[in-house]
């Protein structure tokens, strides 16, 4: 079933079954389009100040070369999910027959991003090219009052370099639920309504922008944190469309792509079930949801929403200015608890949960953030494991890498 090119399919026991034979390989919903080169082959620090200048970060550990040379680094760094433009495809193929058939699971139903959880054990730096295997990890069933049957699954991440050195592993988590059209009264977030602002509230917002804490170079050593203590708070938004317009400037498309003109056409021949007809009649990109409210409620949500990237970049950017220049952000993991809507302001809070020497990984902290918008409501809750410089054990140490998946394309 159709809706001005938009497709609609059902969740059935046979479509999940499909999913479950992609266990290992390539996940068919998460496809790149006529372009499978990533946004940047290779990490430069200027790929890198445009990253982080398109999430609203100006660090300068991130942005200047002499600033960055005078760090424990002695260089420009990449932040943890700039990894999300890096990586050339080495997904393991699956055999042709095999992918024709599993090609079709899950398709025609709405995907959401709804969180992660990744490694970090090498800095990535200039001249650094990336390898990525996204693959199924696992394929779970839910039942919703609200929203009926969804199904959850995990992508297996893994990013390693020429050397087979890993930079980055871990998983994503999508949600895939029925496109429906919003119904009013009983839908989960049926009583969410468009922000609003008073000049009071603007002020608020303003004044925790020019309050906004950043360590850099005052080192955070581990024998100073105390459990228990709260990190400084940080705000992001209201959000907007333009927002989005410079992440997308930053990062790329990530996954499907959203490519112009003749390269638009070639998209859509790769994924016809990615574009639906606009209100011109025209085919156009479903990534739109995101700013056309008429196709949002087409597919079942109140109004336009960020995607999962933008928050998993306020993590990472809160947790930078959180720890400085000689910490090393070993474990991020976060969770997108409603949507983020265009307008909402997402102030972020954090707790430091744990202080201990771990026996392989050492000096470290354990933290707990969460992001919660306008209304009260948390719409991130996210975990973090950081390693700290020590008075009595030294500086940081990385830690050791795993090898690379054994789900990937043979070398």
């Amino acid at each position: 079933m159709s809706d001005d090119g938009l497709i609609r399919n059902r969740l059935t026991d046979e479509s999940v079954d499909l999913m479950r034979r992609r266990i290992g390989y390539a996940n068919p919903t998460l496809r790149t389009g006529a372009i499978d080169e990533p946004w940047n082959i290779n990490c430069t620090d200027d790929a890198v100040r445009r990253f982080v200048l398109c999430i609203g970060d100006d660090n300068p550990l991130f942005t200047d070369p002499d600033y960055a040379k005078q760090t424990r680094w002695g260089g420009v760094i990449a932040p943890p999910a700039f990894e999300k433009s890096m990586g050339l495809n080495r997904a393991p193929e699956l055999e042709p027959e095999e992918a024709k058939i599993t090609s079709k699971a899950l398709r025609g139903v709405q995907l959401f991003h709804s969180g992660g959880e990744n490694f970090y054990y090498a800095p990535i730096m200039e001249g650094e090219k990336l390898y990525r295997s996204r693959y199924v990890k696992q394929v779970e069933d839910k039942q919703s009052e609200y929203s009926g049957r969804s199904v959850i699954v995990t992508n297996g991440l893994c990013l390693w370099d020429d050397d087979d050195k890993v930079a980055v592993d871990g998983v994503d988590w999508f949600i895939h639920a029925e496109r429906k059209k919003k119904a009013g009264g009983k839908e989960k977030y049926a009583k969410e309504q468009p922000a609003s602002y008073t000049d009071e509230d603007l002020a608020e917002i303003e004044e925790a922008y020019d309050a906004e804490y950043r360590r850099g170079a005052d080192t955070l050593w581990f024998e100073d944190v105390v459990p228990g203590s709260s990190l400084p708070r940080m705000v992001k938004g209201p959000l907007t469309v333009t927002d989005l317009m410079s992440l997308h400037m930053g990062a790329g498309w990530l996954i499907y792509g959203g490519w112009p003109n003749r390269l638009a056409y070639e998209n859509r021949k790769k994924l016809r079930g990615f574009y639906n007809r606009d209100e011109y009649n025209a085919w156009d990109t479903i990534q739109r949801v995101h700013w056309d409210k008429e196709l949002a409620e087409k597919v079942g949500v109140r109004m336009m929403y960020d995607i999962g990237p933008v928050r998993q970049f306020h993590v990472s950017n809160y947790l930078t200015n959180f720890v400085g220049d000689d910490a090393w952000i070993y474990r991020v993991r976060f969770e997108f608890r409603r949507f983020n809507y265009i307008g909402d302001v997402t102030w972020m809070t954090g707790e430091i949960t744990e202080v201990r020497v771990d026996e392989k990984l050492g000096p470290l902290i354990e933290i707990t953030l969460r992001g919660t918008n306008q209304r009260g409501s948390d719409n991130i809750t996210a975990s973090a494991t950081v390693l700290l410089p020590s008075k009595v054990h030294g500086p940081v140490k990385l830690p050791q890498a795993p090898p690379p998946t054994q789900h990937r394309a043979p070398t």
